[in-house]
């Protein structure tokens, strides 16, 4: 997983991560210096995005949102085709960052839905998806 400092997110995101439909980081950016979850937190943002997975309507080619809390953090995320975005905030942005989050992942796969057929795949256009 690619990790890096986000200098340019919305006013309230305090991180983004980006998970391959099947669960598995791809990216994850920072508002700050350090990600709000760490490695050893992760595992529990991955079981929602997992059950989030699981409960989305498999081989759908729409678009699907939800959000959630974890901790004292809100957590927005959009399940696309291939990859699925998730927003952590700690304000009142739920419908800015999803209305962000769905056009980022939207662009990202429709410029790269050739690349996004496997994990692997997807782990070689990771640069491009946290920029």
């Amino acid at each position: 997983m690619k990790t890096r400092k986000s200098s340019a997110k919305g006013p309230r995101a305090i991180a983004v991560y980006l998970f391959y439909r099947s669960g598995e980081p791809l990216v994850a950016l920072a508002a700050g210096r350090n990600l709000p979850i760490e490695a050893e937190m992760l595992e529990g943002l991955l079981s929602v995005v997992g059950n989030f997975v699981e409960t989305s309507v498999p081989g759908s080619r729409g678009y699907a949102v939800t959000a959630m809390k974890y901790e004292e953090l809100g957590i927005v995320a959009v399940r696309g085709e291939f990859v699925i975005g998730a927003a952590l905030y700690d304000g009142p942005s739920y419908e800015a960052l999803k209305g962000d989050l769905l056009r980022t992942l939207r662009n990202l796969e429709e410029r790269h839905w050739r690349n996004l057929s496997s994990w692997e795949d997807a782990t070689k256009i990771a640069e491009n998806a946290a920029e």
